[in-house]
């Protein structure tokens, strides 16, 4: 696929991620997430992360999209990394009190860990795209 394959790839993405953050956010200020049942909830939690990874894995022009911005991917994943890491750890303590469904922890389990387990997938997807062929013209190279 040329570059031209990918020009609607950066609006999809950009209208999805607006339209999930969107409706996270409007879940988490009415409460939906604390209503669900327990075991609903972490499936929710584990189906978006899923989701987001899976898109990743298997949209032909998503992966090549991401994998010609491999250093950005990385990049977002890092920086997604440091913000859950921080958010996690302010708001560990009050977790105890209100619960894992309510603010902050929606969007950061519905929407930063899909987000940041997609961008780390890319990112290590485009490192070892970068990688694998240095290392095969070595073992061709070692074999003639």
């Amino acid at each position: 696929m040329t570059n031209e394959d990918y020009r609607e790839v950066p609006h999809t993405l950009a209208m999805s991620l607006t339209l999930w953050v969107g409706a996270v956010a409007a879940g988490t200020s009415a409460g939906v997430f604390e209503r669900l049942p327990h075991e609903a909830y972490a499936a929710l939690c584990a189906f978006a992360t899923v989701f987001a990874a899976s898109v990743v894995l298997v949209d032909a022009r998503v992966r090549g999209w991401l994998a010609a911005r491999g250093a950005a991917a990385a990049w977002t994943a890092t920086l997604g990394l440091s913000v859950l890491l921080v958010a996690s750890g302010v708001a560990l303590p009050e977790a105890r009190e209100s619960g894992f469904a309510a603010a902050p922890w929606a969007p950061i389990l519905l929407f930063g860990v899909p987000v940041t387990v997609a961008s780390a997938i890319a990112a290590a997807r485009s490192a070892w795209r970068a990688g694998a062929p240095r290392a095969s013209r070595g073992v061709q190279a070692a074999g003639d």
